[in-house]
């Protein structure tokens, strides 16, 4: 086959070998055929299919034009000889897709055959496999550490419930005072380690039919007298709600968590809804659609989430606010994961947050 040629006074593509032309539209692969300085010859109708451009579009101009700045340059070290850089690319309608490109020389001419195949599920999964596999470390860790601290808990309770029998009837202040809150210090330390071995896996949750707006209304009136001033909660039940298949206790501690993160978000103050819903059977969203689902959304008025915040906020440890203060959502994901629930963020800056715990429903 004669190596392409091109004329640029005629256009893109006059002079090129008719040969080669048929040969980038046989090919499934979204192909091209680039000049010397990178501008593109022609494109088969499977790369005009992947970028959503019209072929008057596509001949005559270089790929970081097309696709976005992101694309490496024709000539530089990524894609030198046969080798295969990857990028962010964007169509013509504004969405993007992560793209392998792929450029070879063409016989001894200055012409470069370039393919481009969209790797945007493999890039997905290659990070689902990484999350997947920092939490199962994060889990091992922790549920080690947490057994540890419940050890040196129980000694703790232990002095502290002896220092209550003997000194209990003592009338001084200072005593008083610090058995009291030696003792409520006892009960979040142990309602700290329920959560970290429920986010370490390594305790199955009793789920059973519960009622989510008896379980709401109970937990909001623990929440409320510890609410930072100005921050107001509000609940909305929603009558003859059917049962979730849930567990009580881990449903406390992820509307906690989730309380608490709210409650950072808005330092001025705001408000928080906590609302329970329904998902009626046959929705296609749900794993299970004939079984129907029920759910608890909380949403604030706080600062809000960036995209990119919002993207990682499942991750372990993944934080907003300056480094060491809490443990991001990761630990609700656990919760609900254990569960069979499902959690679903929605967020934009300067417009709060709305997080959906979602269970399934009890036939």
């Amino acid at each position: 086959m004669a190596e392409p040629v091109a004329d640029v006074r005629n256009g893109p593509r006059a002079g090129v070998d008719p040969d080669w032309i048929a040969l980038l539209d046989a090919a499934a692969v979204p192909t091209f055929l680039a000049g010397a300085e990178g501008t593109i010859v022609y494109a088969n109708a499977a790369f005009l299919a992947l970028t959503g451009y019209d072929r008057s579009a596509v001949e005559g101009r270089d790929l970081i034009g097309l696709l976005g700045e992101r694309v490496p340059a024709a000539g530089t070290e990524e894609v030198a000889g046969s080798e295969t850089a990857e990028f962010l690319a964007i169509t013509r309608g504004g969405t993007s897709f992560w793209a392998s490109l792929t450029l070879a020389p063409v016989g001894g001419g200055p012409f470069r055959l370039g393919q481009i195949v969209d790797v945007t599920r493999r890039r997905e999964a290659e990070g689902a496999l990484r999350l997947s596999r920092q939490r199962e470390a994060l889990g091992l860790l922790t549920n080690s550490v947490a057994h540890e601290f419940n050890n040196f808990l129980q000694i703790l309770i232990g002095y502290i419930d002896g220092l209550k029998r003997r000194l209990g009837d003592r009338p001084e202040p200072f005593v008083q005072r610090a058995v009291t809150r030696s003792t409520d210090a006892a009960e979040r330390a142990a309602i700290l380690t329920r959560q970290l071995l429920a986010f370490s896996r390594r305790i199955a949750p009793d789920v059973r039919p519960v009622d989510l707006d008896a379980v709401v209304a109970g937990i909001a009136e623990q929440l409320r007298p510890n609410l930072p001033p100005g921050v107001t909660l509000e609940v909305e039940p929603t009558p003859e709600l059917p049962p979730a298949l849930s567990n009580p206790t881990q449903v406390e501690l992820a509307l906690g968590h989730i309380v608490a993160n709210a409650c950072e978000a808005m330092p001025q103050g705001g408000r928080i809804r906590i609302a329970t819903f329904r998902v009626a059977p046959g929705d296609r969203g749900l794993q299970r659609p004939g079984d129907g689902a029920v759910g608890i959304a909380i949403d604030d008025t706080g600062s809000g989430m960036s995209p990119e915040m919002l993207a990682r906020a499942l991750a372990p440890f993944a934080t907003s606010r300056e480094a060491g203060r809490g443990a991001g959502l990761a630990i609700v994901h656990g919760l609900m994961k254990r569960q069979n629930g499902t959690i679903a963020l929605d967020s934009h800056p300067g417009e709060g947050t709305s997080v959906r715990l979602i269970f399934p429903a009890a036939g």
